[in-house]
């Protein structure tokens, strides 16, 4: 083989490796922090295939609370959170690297469900209520629901982990009741639904850091694409969807598996902006004082990614007349 032919060869040898590096899926490692209804867009996104078909090799991992999936993003274990609003907003008013870029429910549907003894809210007085973990999401439409009746100072609030935990802590007794999205499997009384308390808290926020938005802004437009178009198929799609939750929610009984997709079609944003009123709510129900809303929203809140699909028309492609 003479010099010109084995320099053509190696030269085609390297164009093809680069190209085979080209359209290799990049590596994205996503949270959902909630195994109930608020992460059904996320999932949908993984059943349908959305993810590869917008070249990315997706990883879904459970998190329970938003506090530590912050951490784990601050921490480089994840590129996107998807996740509470409360350990966001915590985060970026002590000043953390960090920016919300979409919004999967920007309120919280949660139902406060109790012992079928409890025959209404005051009856909580001087009985404890189950959280994931103080700073959560959880933790904060708890507190706020219990000020808006003036038991704050009257219920107590116990720290026992993710849906399934509070779930057994309800059915064991050891609680009185919990908020939740998923309906308890034992005998159990629905007191309230948050959101009909018009309380403005994100239940699903799409987070990364402001390093990783600026350095890869195509990959935050990819992941964006692909979830919205978990949400458009979660929304014209019922069997799938019903299908898809029983796997993940763990349950098989229809009428459940049907509230659950009721709860998730109702509340997921067509147009995932990210609420900026949630900051007030999160301030409010915490300790962080000295700090103002609005400025911190303009701090840590970028819209401009679902403003460009919107613009696009991809948002009204995916969801037609459903979009609003």
């Amino acid at each position: 083989m003479n010099r010109f032919v084995l320099k053509a060869a190696l030269v085609l040898v390297l164009a093809v490796f680069l190209w085979v590096d080209s359209t290799r899926a990049a590596p994205v490692i996503i949270s959902y922090s909630a195994i109930s209804p608020s992460s059904a867009s996320t999932w949908m996104a993984e059943e349908i295939g959305a993810f590869k078909k917008h070249g990315l090799d997706v990883q879904l991992i459970y998190i329970s609370s938003s506090g530590t999936n912050v951490q784990a993003l601050l921490g480089g274990s994840l590129h996107f959170a998807g996740t509470g609003a409360t350990g966001v907003v915590t985060a970026a008013a002590r000043g953390a690297d960090i920016v919300a870029v979409a919004s999967g429910m920007n309120r919280p549907p949660v139902t406060l469900y109790v012992q079928p003894e409890i025959n209404k809210v005051e009856d909580l007085r001087g009985k404890s209520l189950a959280i994931s973990s103080f700073g959560s999401s959880g933790h904060a439409v708890t507190v706020l629901v219990l000020r808006k009746f003036g038991l704050e100072k009257d219920v107590s609030l116990r720290a026992v982990g993710g849906v399934p935990q509070r779930q057994a802590a309800f059915e064991q007794k050891v609680v009185a009741g919990f908020m939740t999205l998923v309906r308890p499997k034992g005998a159990a009384r629905a007191l309230l639904n948050a959101a009909d308390l018009d309380i403005p808290l994100g239940y699903n926020w799409f987070t990364t850091t402001r390093k990783y938005a600026r350095e890869n802004p195509d990959t935050v437009l990819r992941v964006l694409r692909a979830l919205v178009e978990g949400a458009g198929a979660l929304v014209h799609e019922k069997e799938r969807t019903i299908k898809m939750l029983s796997r993940y929610l763990n349950r098989t009984d229809r009428p459940f598996l049907e509230e659950s997709y009721e709860i998730a079609r109702k509340y997921t944003d067509r147009i995932p902006q990210v609420d900026t009123r949630s900051v007030a709510t999160v301030l409010e129900s915490s300790n962080i004082k000295d700090v103002k809303p609005e400025a911190l929203a303009e701090q840590f809140i970028d819209n401009s990614f679902v403003d460009r699909l919107a613009k696009e028309k991809f948002l009204e492609k995916v969801f037609g007349k459903d979009l609003r």
